[in-house]
């Protein structure tokens, strides 16, 4: 369980499309569509205008005794999107040779970012999806234009466009991929123009036409009904203006983005092999010796280009450029496979071989911890130090930790974390942290703290200062579990303590509150 299910209250009646402002609702509409038919409670008589707090009751209140069905089927869904990745894959390359069709698959399949977040209930999974299709079918359509295509291009952008709202960088995209088809041709005005102009209007007309269709559902039940497109550019708007979002980086909590923050969560987190054959492409192509069709390599550097200087949340908000950089870097292991070398005629096979079994390897063996996932290059003592939020810790490890908590028989615990999920509901039995502790830890106790509280609690709850500058982080943990729960076991029999209890997992009480 993750902090992302508590996105999930979207879903009955109304509830669906009560922030269509925030977040467009495409893929939180379908992750939510089965839940309508399991019969969940959702009328409640504490009534809050806090959508955390109704979201809160609806899942761990009204509905607590099925939380882990709600999760199963909502995420199921964004694991059908993660099959559908694969599946227009094998689409784009089925035609093409053996080589590369297994490249592709293997990397695709071995993905560990795309592997993690098929497993949320998030949008970034969905709109690689769209992303991914609507570039394909705008290459197909310069390729064999058509009033079909140009609608049907234009209905997979509005799915794109209220999927996620970065998914607007589609437009920009068709434009310059359009300028490419025209370079090199002689231009005639009349002859070339009007089947253009023709095709964009087609294009935009759809698209424009599916964002209010998707929208319309919404803004009839918002009083003082105005046009649908309003709401998705106010929510377009509100997102791009959006700042002050913490972004922790190399051990720094900070409200400023940085330059460097995707290029490096790029590198961390993606398997060396898969690095490794993305530099022979583009090493190959910039010689020469390798032609990568345009829409595979410009689309990806566009998009990250694009969102450089904006919301460093994680490497999901750049999710959608890895099918892209799986193609290119599968076309440099379909050139090296046919490389032949007089002396040693296998070298290049085996050496793809390798590289392929080392990235199924390297991926394989981090089960379950996908999401938590860092190449080779980085020490696991490190993970904590370069990158945070969704890239290290959402709450995933939060079941294991309660399973590893009774397994060891631990009945005395004091809790410092930071998340939506209570262990509790989990049968946790914890406190919180009181004043005494602040002082040392007390004998008897084990201390459990998460990887978020200790990289961004601060930015959140100043009221926690004295535990992150207290004795917690100056001690050598007793030991982990998965990547993201601390744990610090002190001998000895518990003692009474009447000192007032700390501010030391502050969500849990915020979100329980009406």
């Amino acid at each position: 369980m993750s902090r992302s299910t508590s996105a999930m209250v979207f879903i009955i009646g109304k509830g669906m499309w009560c922030r269509i402002t925030a977040t467009p609702p495409v893929a939180k509409g379908l992750q939510s569509l089965p839940l309508r038919f399991m019969g969940l409670q959702s009328k409640d008589n504490l009534q809050s205008a806090n959508y955390e707090h109704r979201d809160y009751r609806f899942l761990f209140v009204l509905n607590r005794d099925r939380l882990e069905a709600i999760t199963a089927v909502s995420r199921s869904v964004t694991f059908l999107f993660g099959l559908g990745i694969g599946l227009i894959l094998f689409f784009i390359v089925r035609r093409e040779s053996t080589p590369l069709v297994w490249v592709t698959l293997t990397l695709w399949a071995f993905e560990p970012a795309l592997l993690a977040f098929s497993g949320f209930v998030l949008a970034d999974v969905p709109l690689t999806f769209f992303f991914l299709v609507c570039i394909w079918r705008f290459q197909r359509l310069l390729e064999s234009p058509s009033r079909f295509g140009a609608i049907a291009s234009g209905f997979l952008t509005a799915l794109a466009m209220t999927t996620k709202f970065s998914s607007v960088l589609l437009l920009p995209i068709y434009f310059i991929l359009e300028t490419i088809q025209l370079a090199g041709r002689k231009f005639f005005f009349r002859k070339l123009t009007s089947p253009i102009l023709r095709r964009w209007l087609w294009i935009l007309g759809t698209a424009f036409l599916g964002v209010a269709l998707v929208y319309l559902p919404g803004t009839l039940y918002i009083p003082g009904f105005r046009c649908p497109l309003f709401y998705f550019w106010d929510g377009f708007t509100s997102m791009a203006s959006f700042s002050g979002h913490p972004t922790y980086f190399r051990g720094i909590l900070s409200t400023q983005n940085h330059w460097a923050y995707y290029p490096a969560a790029l590198i961390f987190k993606s398997p060396l092999p898969f690095l490794l054959l993305l530099l022979t492409a583009f090493g190959l192509a910039v010689s020469g010796q390798l032609k990568i069709p345009a829409w595979q390599w410009m689309t990806p550097l566009i998009f990250v280009a694009a969102l450089l200087p904006f919301h460093n949340i994680g490497i999901r908000e750049i999710l959608p450029v890895y099918p892209f950089f799986i193609l290119t870097a599968a076309r440099a292991g379909e050139w090296m496979w046919k490389r032949r070398i007089e002396s040693a005629p296998r070298a290049f096979p085996i050496l793809i071989a390798g590289l392929l079994m080392f990235q199924v390897l390297s991926v394989g063996l981090s089960f379950p911890s996908y999401l938590s996932y860092f190449n080779e290059a980085v020490p696991e003592n490190q993970k904590i130090y370069w990158l945070g939020d969704s890239n290290l810790d959402i709450g995933q490890d939060t079941k294991r930790m309660v399973e590893t908590a009774q397994a060891k028989g631990w009945d005395h615990i004091k809790l410092a974390a930071f998340g939506t999920v209570d262990p509790s509901l989990y049968g946790l039995k914890w406190d919180y942290w009181t004043q005494k502790d602040l002082a040392g830890p007390q004998p008897g106790w084990v201390y459990l703290v998460n990887a978020e509280f200790i990289q961004l609690g601060k930015s959140f709850l100043p009221q926690i200062d004295p535990i992150l500058n207290g004795w917690m982080f100056k001690r050598q943990p007793t030991g982990m579990i998965g990547d993201t729960w601390y744990y610090f076991v002190i001998p000895g029999t518990p003692a009474p303590d009447h000192s007032s209890r700390v501010y030391s997992a502050p969500p849990y009480d915020l979100l329980s509150r009406p």
